[in-house]
């Protein structure tokens, strides 16, 4: 399968894995549409995308943003769900408002975009969710953003079934080089990085670009479905 002449879109498309499969897509000949919470990286995005690219001021876990964002793009053939925030809660010591935008984005945002993308998709449609390798490894201080992980697996195999024959599918990388470590790790974070990658069976961390290209794997191949990829280096070996 081709995504020549297909619209894609991407939820968290402004930067890192989401912003490279926008590319890809672009290359592969998609039409492409990304959204996005902060208005500065909307603008970059829209920089790097050119004018060829929609960009949608919208967060995730709103669901009438959402809603309103599917009503302007129309018909659609693919989706891919990458919006996502990692929310320490070490022994859950934090209250309700601090650890639930851990799920509020990234389960919740799911709930919302399936619901209202999928009665615009088009035969032969597919819908990627983003989880990760947190889901069959833990994070140690991080128990709901670890469970918001495993939410998004049950929630794809089942909506598999329930929206079939649209194909749904997860995505689970393992870590990867982008922004979302920035304010994690601070001035720390290459070396943090590094020492992560020094103990992968491939000896690095992985590149946007290499869960991009695993991605629209998912959104090509007509025979996937209700199916966990894992792109991690081998880390869930080790």
């Amino acid at each position: 399968m081709t995504l020549a002449g297909k619209t894609v879109v991407i939820l968290g498309g402004t930067s890192g894995i989401g912003l490279a499969t926008a590319r890809a897509a672009q290359t592969a000949g998609a039409t492409v549409h990304v959204s996005g919470r902060s208005p500065e990286r909307l603008e970059a995005a829209r920089a790097a995308l050119g004018a060829e690219a929609f960009t949608h001021e919208v967060d995730a876990a709103d669901e009438l943003a959402t809603a309103a964002l599917f009503e302007r793009v129309g018909s659609l053939d693919h989706l891919f769900i990458t919006a996502g925030q990692l929310v320490l809660d070490a022994k859950l010591a934090p209250d309700r408002a601090t650890v639930a935008p851990a799920l509020d984005t990234r389960f919740w945002g799911a709930v919302y975009a399936a619901k209202y993308a999928a009665p615009r998709m088009r035969s032969g449609g597919s819908i990627t969710f983003m989880s990760g390798t947190a889901a069959r490894r833990p994070l140690p201080g991080a128990s709901v953003a670890t469970a918001s992980c495993g939410a998004v697996d049950a929630l794809a195999r089942a909506l598999a079934l329930d929206l079939a024959p649209l194909r749904v599918n997860t995505i689970q990388p393992g870590y990867v080089d982008t922004p979302l470590f920035d304010g994690i790790f601070g001035e720390q974070r290459d070396a943090v990085l590094a020492a992560a990658g020094a103990k992968l069976p491939v000896g690095r961390i992985g590149r946007p670009e290499e869960i991009a290209d695993a991605v629209l794997f998912l959104m090509g191949n007509g025979y996937v479905t209700g199916i966990n990829l894992v792109v991690d280096g081998g880390g869930v070996l080790v």
